[in-house]
């Protein structure tokens, strides 16, 4: 379960920098459209995540996989995937923690992630694993990912030399048709699972890339799945006013942004086992969002660690940002403090951990509203496979319907794309659809760095 809290939002608690609760109810016509046009999308096969979360096949496809790969004596797991191919699966593996307190899970697999082309870090990860026992597990949607690719003739020269059938220790998790991973896997006889092509990186949290090494760590991802269904059942089975806070979370961003000039939303989280949320939610919504000159930044922050590090910043800083704190109510575990005989720290004893981290969030809260700050704020009941769907569900539904308001496609990124082909050129690849990219690179080389 999920709950909303706006009162800090409003200018009946911070005046003039508030936005009025009629604001958001006046976003009513424009929120029904948002959902029409995303259920336009979900119809034409253009916002996949709606529906991959019902595809059985894929949960199928996912446990025959595991059970043919894990059965040869396999002990780690090791995933390359840049961005939404990764973050994801980053974020359930950390919120594992909560369900597992830190154990192995029934499958007995360590789950290892490279998000990166770092060769140090990489390196250091393959000297510490037997290499006949680790899956190596490469995740691109494009089944042409350069970073994925690179690491891959890497792995490869190293299980060709040292790992008799090594083919048995590789998986891709690709297009379903195209792409180099997909040719060679159908080529070679590799393992292969399949992305839904209409499902965007940043939304992979619900598809094969994510799941796979979720279900290898011990994730339940059906309950998972599950919980992402309720989710959207419920939030479309509403009108978007009728006890349906989504709308309002999309609102209120939006209305900061608009209205109030507020450009950077920080996603603050209250639990540790949270803080790999922040980064995958951040992804999602920059990836999403970031585009023609429209969107907020989002800056993560961890409490009550960034207490001491960026809230100074948020209290008396530029009036430019909107919080968004996520905590939870059940932190799974708890200490109680006995400070007794130390009469300065009366006011601890016997108090939860949780309770003293909670209040800290309700103290800055209070904070930032006295000195007319926005914040909202997200609570989750607990930490389960179940509450961990319905959290991921909320977060990419509402920045898909914020796309809608700022009237942008939150499922394209153009962006990146452009980043990806300088990439290729300055690597000599020769292709003519690099050509503007390459007159656009002779004109820059042509200028002189600035003198010291």
């Amino acid at each position: 379960m999920i709950e909303f809290n706006f009162k800090y939002v409003l200018d009946s608690a911070i005046e003039e920098n508030g936005i009025a609760e009629s604001e958001i109810r006046a976003l009513e016509r424009e929120l029904v459209q948002a959902r029409k046009n995303l259920n336009g999308l979900r119809v034409n096969g253009g916002a996949g995540f709606y529906d991959e979360i019902s595809n059985l096949g894929m949960i199928k496809d996912i446990k025959e996989v595991s059970g043919k790969l894990f059965s040869k004596g396999i002990e780690t797991l090791y995933v390359f995937g840049m961005g939404g191919s990764s973050l994801g699966a980053v974020f359930l593996k950390e919120a594992m923690g909560a369900i597992t307190g830190g154990r192995k899970s029934g499958r007995n697999i360590d789950v290892v992630f490279s998000e990166n082309i770092d060769p140090g870090p990489i390196k250091r990860n393959i000297d510490n694993m037997d290499l006949e026992k680790t899956l190596f597990c490469f995740v691109s949607k494009s089944a042409d990912t350069i970073e994925v690719v690179a690491q891959f003739f890497i792995v490869k020269e190293m299980l060709e030399k040292s790992v008799k059938n090594y083919k048995n220790n590789l998986l891709f998790i690709t297009d379903k048709k195209s792409g180099f991973l997909r040719l060679y896997a159908d080529e070679n006889g590799i393992a292969v699972l399949d992305i839904a092509k209409n499902v965007g990186g940043r939304y992979s949290i619900v598809t094969a890339g994510t799941l796979f090494p979720a279900y290898a760590m011990g994730l339940d991802i059906e309950k998972f799945l599950s919980g992402a269904i309720s989710y959207r059942d419920d939030i479309l089975s509403k009108g978007v006013f009728e006890n349906n806070p989504v709308y309002t979370f999309a609102s209120a961003i939006y209305l900061f942004y608009a209205k109030k000039r507020r450009n950077i939303f920080v996603p603050f989280v209250y639990g540790d086992y949270l803080k790999e949320f922040s980064r995958w939610f951040r992804q999602l919504f920059a990836e999403s969002l970031g585009k023609e000159l429209v969107s907020p930044t989002p800056v993560p922050a961890a409490g009550a660690t960034d207490q001491h590090s960026q809230l100074q910043l948020y209290m008396q800083g530029p009036q430019d940002k909107l919080i968004g704190f996520f905590c939870l109510k059940d932190f799974g575990s708890d200490f109680t403090v006995n400070s007794n005989g130390f009469k300065e720290f009366d006011y601890l004893n016997k108090k939860k951990l949780s309770e003293i981290l909670k209040n800290e969030l309700k103290g800055v809260e209070l904070a930032l509203a006295i000195n007319k700050r926005p914040s909202f704020r997200i609570t989750l009941d607990k930490i389960d496979e179940f509450s961990l769907g319905e959290l991921s569900f909320m977060s990419m539904e509402a920045v898909a319907v914020l796309g809608m308001l700022l009237k942008i496609n939150p499922f394209d990124q153009p962006g990146v794309e452009k980043g990806k082909k300088f990439a290729y050129l300055l690597m000599g690849r020769k292709d003519e659809s690099l050509s503007a990219e390459s007159d656009e690179l002779k004109r820059l080389d042509k200028i002189a760095d600035m003198p010291y």
